[in-house]
């Protein structure tokens, strides 16, 4: 696989404040990316960029090959195609907003039908073609918005925050549509989420984002507090930590990292908690937990050892890990 992306020490200042700071970063062609972090982590800007309707302060990035040092070119905005976190329809038709979308991307008007029934078929929307825009219900109006997005067939699919504020149906639908979409040869799609386990379910590869910068940490513990060595505080639990940062405002805690046990175990682990099993799933044949000890802390653990520690919801569990395994931020 080649490169689509090439971000190389991009940054992104507001007045005197960086929000964003990527050193180096490669997404290929053919690939599917969740960008996964808290609001204000950065996402949307990133995809900003990506879209290339924000420009980064300093650093460069390249579109397939290209190094974009100017506003790109309509040849090159057709390999985009891109969805904001609140999508906007035009007065008027489905249609007629796609048919507009099209125009301006310079399709043959002769291709316009086709093309429309095709983005519109992609997301299960032919039958309300000439539903008027305003009455799209939430789902309705993501799913069209894809349509308007995908119809000139890009191929790079970019879509901020898609699954917010919509019902479980909605949901399901819209990970039908990105799964589709990253399945087809050739595409690639990048989609920001605060949902961690739905990111890594739905993608290749995450990239996880703390503060506008990149981590390889994983985010699924992921806490807020203050340092206090050799102690870090979330206001619920004191975490034993072995990292000597002067200040950390944040704590990401790996998930492979914690033994789920159940009885306390005699260990030199300086970190021990007791919880309460709230949820087992199931993704890529290993085990996800979620465990409630004040905070909420996620494990990964295999099915045998699901099966020997006979795990059940609501089932009291010790967890321990290390004071290695907790990275500060």
């Amino acid at each position: 696989m080649t490169p689509i992306y090439q971000l190389t020490q991009l940054k992104v200042f507001r007045g005197q404040k960086c929000t964003l700071t990527i050193p180096e970063l490669t997404i290929m062609h053919d690939s599917s990316i969740a960008l996964l972090g808290d609001n204000g982590a950065g996402k949307s800007t990133l995809l900003n960029c990506l879209a290339f309707i924000e420009s980064p302060t300093e650093g460069h990035i390249t579109l397939d090959g290209q190094v974009i040092t100017k506003q790109i070119n309509q040849q090159q905005r057709r390999k985009i195609g891109y969805v904001n976190q609140q999508p906007f329809l035009l007065s008027g038709t489905i249609k007629d907003n796609i048919t507009l979308a099209l125009k301006l991307q310079g399709i043959p008007k002769q291709e316009h039908d086709v093309r429309i029934e095709q983005a519109l078929s992609r997301v299960n929307l032919s039958h309300l073609a000439h539903q008027n825009a305003a009455k799209l219900s939430g789902g309705e109006l993501k799913r069209a918005a894809i349509a308007r997005a995908t119809a000139h067939d890009p191929d790079v699919l970019l879509l901020d925050e898609p699954f917010s504020h919509l019902d479980q149906s909605h949901i399901l639908q819209l990970e039908t549509i990105i799964e589709d979409f990253a399945a087809q040869a050739g595409k690639t799609i990048i989609f920001s989420t605060h949902d961690r386990l739905q990111g890594a379910a739905l993608a290749d590869k995450t990239v996880n984002l703390i503060k506008g910068k990149i981590t390889k940490s994983p985010l699924l513990n992921v806490f807020n507090g203050e340092l206090r060595p050799p102690f870090f505080d979330t206001g619920k639990q004191q975490i034993h930590t072995t990292s000597e940062h002067d200040h950390a405002s944040h704590i990401a805690i790996d998930p492979h990292e914690i033994i789920i046990s159940n009885h306390a175990i005699d260990s030199s682990m300086r970190n021990q908690f007791t919880g309460r099993l709230i949820a087992i799933a199931e993704e890529a044949g290993a085990i996800h937990l979620t465990i409630d000890c004040q905070e909420r802390f996620y494990a990964i653990i295999s099915p045998e050892a699901m099966h020997s520690l006979d795990l059940t919801i609501g089932k009291t569990v010790f967890l321990s890990f290390k004071s290695t395994a907790v990275s500060l931020f």
